[in-house]
């Protein structure tokens, strides 16, 4: 399914488990007071990225030492030893347990193998599994802790940690922000093994291009999405500049946690962290200070205090090398949770059981976040942000059934259960009904690179501007984007019937977007181009192909659907829908005529989905509950983006 009605369907995924058939008071004091159901909504509205709480994994990665290389490290240090005497489960297992923070140690090796022959192994005369050796010797960033002697981990490669990273966000979309902490392993090579190379800038530009290949834009927060138009992310953040949970949820951030040299190369002569995919950890003054590494939550606690209050995101640490596991000791474990830290780091999510005590650092209640203490200690009404899916007792529930008043409060069943409209049968087949893309080399085909190479005179410009912000396709995105047509502020809080339409449609939005995109396989304007475009060249975007184009598929469908509920203002709908739809040719993103067939492609939809009753009949409620949203909302008069919707853009 393409990207922008995933996150559509995803968004939908968690707001119809916030919204009941009454609207939400969104004005109220905490989020326990907006009413039966609304809590999720409450706080997607009014907590930040940095009013949160989270307990997250400390070198997620690590696989147990067997116990023959474990005799050899204690005999050499036994404090040695015991402070490696830790592992974690797979990442997702990880996640599921509520961890929205992780922790990846990288090495770089940028011609593969360098790492493929580790020391402790072949001391001992043992083999390796031939399959981990040979994916060793694959060129790119490995995961471990330490070369040669603590390099097994439950992913081996960057890119297969951070894709099962992505796996498991896609699959969970409602989840609150997940915080990937970076060591750059570059020192400290063990006597007689490999030695680890620098990372240089050029390091690091192969590191952030791993990064982009994994995740698209709209997976990720970056200092840029911070920073916005402020001089110095720091300034961002000291105006509180970090996004809200509704814009946060279901991304990642990424930090490097590392020296003062370290970052300073990865920053090179930027500003602040311009064009990086990474947040730096730094000091308070940098212009480039986002996010603080503070690892002693009791020595630390009044800065971590100090730094949480002002606005900065600041990760601490429960426990070290397994000291406090030993002993049970939770006093670090009690400040770190206490001190307003976002994200409390452990090796000991679940107990050792070969420790007495138990020892363990969890959020209470089977929480995976909450309201940070400090922040917003009273927003939440004493109820979590997110519910640890991995907690069987807690896996259906969702905030707002933490309560005696949800279970009265009528709210839709769990989305998962919301079926697609269309059945395998009913699900029209684009490839036989869509025109072929033109012929490479043909007229039509020719016309599309002159328009692509007309558009990038565009840059710069408001459309430039509005084709950029369009690229955004959640769904309270897309009721921004057509706000403005319908005269009101339209929002996800208020309409659950046209919320449920839309995550039931998106049920068919693979064979319908996705489908004919692979069948035709069209290459994507700016591919072999250095061109402009509005969004950022990921992997991910190249291999998506261009003909037909899923914003303009699903956006038309959006009008289309839209249009109907309220045909007072069909011709600002549709032109708003025709509008959205050319943004992806102004942005670089499609041809003129892969945006054509996504027209065609979602009137074919919107008339298949006509053929379900259910269809039919959510529509009936959608259409008398928008027109009471027309009412009670603010009006919404757009002078400067009517503007730009007529003439075309090309």
């Amino acid at each position: 399914m393409s990207k922008s009605w995933t996150l559509i369907g995803a968004t939908v995924l968690g707001l119809c488990m916030a919204t009941t058939a009454y609207a939400c008071d969104l004005a109220a004091p905490d989020a326990k007071a907006a009413g039966p159901g609304c809590a999720r909504a409450w706080m997607d509205v009014h907590l930040k990225l940095n009013d949160l709480l989270t307990v997250g994994t400390h070198n997620s990665y690590k696989a147990a030492i067997p116990p023959a290389e474990m005799a050899v490290i204690a005999h050499t240090s036994p404090k040695a030893a015991a402070g490696l005497d830790y592992s974690h489960r797979p990442l997702p297992e990880q996640l599921d347990a509520g961890a929205r923070q992780l922790e990846l140690d990288v090495v770089y090796d940028p011609d593969g193998g360098r790492y493929a022959h580790p020391l402790l192994p072949s001391l001992l005369g043992e083999t390796l599994d031939p399959a981990y050796v040979a994916t060793l010797e694959k060129p790119g960033f490995k995961v471990m802790h330490v070369p040669d002697i603590d390099f097994r981990s439950v992913c081996t490669t960057f890119v297969d940690c951070l894709t099962q990273i992505r796996t498991w966000s896609h699959a969970h979309p409602d989840h609150a922000p997940i915080l990937i902490t970076i060591n750059a392993k570059d020192d400290n090579p063990t006597p007689g093994g490999v030695k680890p190379l620098p990372f240089t800038p050029k390091a690091y530009d192969a590191f952030d291009a791993e990064v982009r290949s994994v995740f698209a834009p709209s997976d990720l927060i970056t200092p840029d999405d911070v920073q916005g138009g402020y001089a110095t992310l720091r300034d961002a953040v000291l105006h509180d500049g970090w996004p809200t949970l509704a814009k946060a949820k279901g991304k990642v951030l990424i930090v490097l946690d590392e020296t003062p040299e370290k970052v300073a190369v990865y920053r090179g002569a930027r500003r602040s962290l311009e064009g990086r995919a990474m947040f730096i950890s730094t000091d308070e003054a940098s212009p480039a200070a986002a996010i603080l590494i503070l690892n002693d939550p009791i020595k630390d606690g009044p800065r971590i205090s100090a730094d949480v209050r002002a606005g900065y995101l600041v990760r601490t640490r429960a426990d070290a090398d397994t000291v406090e596991a030993r002993k049970n000791d939770t006093a670090p474990r009690d400040a770190a949770l206490a001190s307003g830290a976002q994200a409390v780091s452990t090796d000991y999510m679940t107990p050792d059981p070969r420790f007495a005590g138990g020892y363990q650092v969890k959020l209470p209640g089977g929480a995976a976040v909450v309201c940070n203490p400090l922040r917003a200690a009273t927003a939440c009404g004493g109820l979590a942000v997110e519910l640890a899916s991995g907690d069987a007792e807690t896996r259906t529930q969702t905030p707002e059934s933490q309560t005696p008043e949800s279970q009265m409060s009528g709210s839709p069943s769990a989305p998962a259960q919301l079926s697609s409209y269309l059945t395998p049968e009913t699900t029209p087949d684009p490839t036989r009904y869509l025109p072929s893309p033109p012929r490479p080399g043909g007229p039509e085909a020719q016309a599309d690179r002159a328009v692509f190479d007309q558009t990038r005179a565009l840059k710069g410009t408001a459309r430039w501007t509005m084709a950029t912000d369009d690229v955004n396709s959640g769904l309270p995105d897309m009721y921004a984007h057509f706000s403005c047509a319908l005269g009101f502020k339209l929002t996800p809080a208020t309409v659950p019937a046209l919320n449920r339409i839309f995550l039931r449609a998106a049920a068919s939005g693979q064979a319908v977007v996705d489908g004919p995109k692979h069948a035709f396989d069209r290459p994507r304007p700016f591919v072999g181009h250095d061109a402009p475009i509005c969004e950022a060249r990921t992997a991910h975007l190249e291999h998506q192909p261009d003909y037909p184009s899923g914003h303009a598929t699903e956006g038309w469908a959006f009008a289309l659907i839209l249009t109907e509920l309220d045909p007072s203002r069909a011709t600002a709908i549709l032109e708003r829908g025709r509008a959205y739809g050319e943004s992806r040719v102004v942005c670089g993103s499609h041809t003129v005529s892969a945006v054509q067939a996504g027209f065609v492609n979602g009137a074919a939809w919107v008339a298949a989905l006509h053929g379900s009753a259910a269809f039919r009949a959510d529509m009936d409620a959608a259409r008398t509950e928008l027109a009471a949203a027309a009412k009670s909302a603010p009006a919404e008069t757009c002078p400067a983006e009517a503007a730009l919707l007529t003439p075309s853009p090309y």
